[in-house]
C-alpha cells in the first residue's frame, strides 16, 4: 500500500488479489496483459523459442472466462481472478 501523510495525501492504494500458476499474487491495475501475466509466470524465459498460452477464470465483466493471446487484456476482479500461464517450445 502507498500511503503519503500531510496535506494532499493520497488513499492507500489497493491491490487486487490475483492467482497465477497456483501462486497468489498482487496487481495495481483493474486489467492486466497477456504480457504482464507472461513476465509474472516466467521472469526468465525458459527458451528463446518458447510459446505461452494463457487461460483465465472468474474475471471480471462479460468475459468471465477463455484464452489470451499476445496483445490481449482482460479485465480482473479484486479478489480471485485466475490465470494459468504454460510454455511450449515451436515445431
Amino acid at each position: 500500500m502507498i500511503e503519503v501523510d500531510g496535506p494532499g495525501a493520497r488513499k492507500p492504494e489497493r491491490l487486487n488479489e490475483i492467482v497465477v500458476n497456483g501462486e497468489l499474487t498482487a496487481h495495481a491495475a483493474h486489467t492486466i496483459t497477456f504480457e504482464e501475466l507472461v513476465q509474472i509466470a516466467f521472469p526468465e524465459a525458459p527458451a528463446p523459442d518458447a510459446t505461452f498460452t494463457v487461460t483465465f477464470r472468474n474475471a471480471q465483466g462479460r468475459r468471465r472466462e477463455g484464452e489470451l493471446v499476445d496483445g490481449q487484456s482482460v479485465n480482473i476482479k479484486k479478489k480471485g481472478t485466475t490465470f494459468d500461464v504454460t510454455t511450449t517450445g515451436k515445431s
